[in-house]
């Protein structure tokens, strides 16, 4: 029997599902197989290792493809994994080792799940990708192969609108309801409609702390920013800020990775599909920072750049995850 073909495979972590696509070092796509999510910072570590490890395997075993002998249960030479909580250098370099306990002899490289998105949409996964889903950020790749992360997602994504609305709702604040158990000052900045406020009492939510609600939060999302939509003021507001932090870590970004005059933007993610005038929001806060961006949608899924990643770095290419974060 002739010795097995290098596998390779990519994967695509989510905090609900995870995909895995296996190839050949030629690229042809020889198995998929799906999990529940791998997030690392909702499953923990070991669950997400053990899920992705898992998720290898069965892409890896068996078959014979365009002549070509696939080892039986075969470890792949090579296991890229974008995952959804990959935030840090740190996130990346504990899954990798993680990882490498469950696959001892196939070498690892773990990177952020927005990098896939971006090679998926492009050619040479160059240019600046706009997740608008539960969390919100802007991560962005120079032509040199230089990738940031500078901090900047803590300002919008579905969990933030959730969260603050919830929190606003939850304190009594809302326009024409009654008022709060203890009488204070309510500010009119902070006041939920009485619509959304229904919509989130609608849904049962635990609270971490007495102000900040459990994960499940991120659900409302795209019910405020449809509220925005018809003019709710406060959640208004909130997708204003929002877009002018997009602005704003878009025009450093530009300037930091040396993307020119017309960079490409990739906007995606659950939230702009659910609701698309967000989605063109955000667009449209990114063309303010960059007016000759081309901005672009992915055709293909994630997994797809991930397994595109995963040819890189055999190549010679590998894309790099590790930077210094501001915050």
């Amino acid at each position: 029997m002739p010795d097995p073909t290098p596998l390779l495979v990519g994967v695509d972590a989510g905090a609900t599902k995870s995909v895995a696509v296996a190839a050949t070092i030629d690229g042809a796509r020889i198995g998929r197989a799906e999990r529940g999510g791998a997030n690392p910072k909702r499953h923990g570590l070991a669950r997400a290792a053990a899920t992705i490890a898992s998720l290898t395997r069965e892409v890896s075993s068996g078959g014979r493809v365009a002549g070509l002998a696939i080892g039986v249960a075969q470890q792949p030479a090579l296991l890229f994994v974008a995952g959804a909580g990959i935030d840090r250098p740190e996130h990346a370099r504990a899954l990798e080792s993680a990882l490498a306990d469950h696959l001892p002899q196939t070498r690892v490289i773990v990177v952020n799940d927005t990098l896939a998105v971006l090679r998926a949409a492009t050619p040479d996964a160059v240019g600046i990708a706009i997740p608008v889903s539960t969390g919100g950020n802007v991560i962005g790749r120079a032509p040199d192969g230089r990738v940031t992360d500078r901090g900047h997602g803590v300002f919008g994504g579905g969990y933030v609108l959730g969260a603050l609305a919830a929190r606003a709702a939850r304190a009594g604040r809302v326009q024409g309801g009654s008022a709060p158990a203890r009488p204070v000052p309510v500010p009119t900045h902070a006041l939920v409609g009485e619509e959304l406020a229904r919509e989130i009492t609608a849904v049962p939510l635990d609270w971490q702390r007495p102000r900040r609600p459990a994960p499940g939060a991120a659900a409302l999302g795209a019910a405020v920013a449809r509220a925005a939509e018809a003019g709710d003021p406060y959640p208004a507001r909130m997708v204003d800020r929002w877009c002018r932090r997009v602005t704003a870590a878009v025009r450093e970004e530009v300037a930091q990775l040396d993307l020119g005059d017309a960079p490409t933007i990739v906007v995606y993610g659950g939230l702009a599909e659910a609701v698309p005038w967000l989605a063109t929001r955000i667009a449209e806060a990114a063309r303010v920072a960059a007016p000759g961006a081309r901005l672009v949608a992915p055709d293909r899924e994630p997994v797809e750049g991930a397994v595109d990643l995963a040819l890189d770095a055999w190549g010679g290419s590998p894309i790099g995850w590790s930077f210094t974060p501001r915050r």
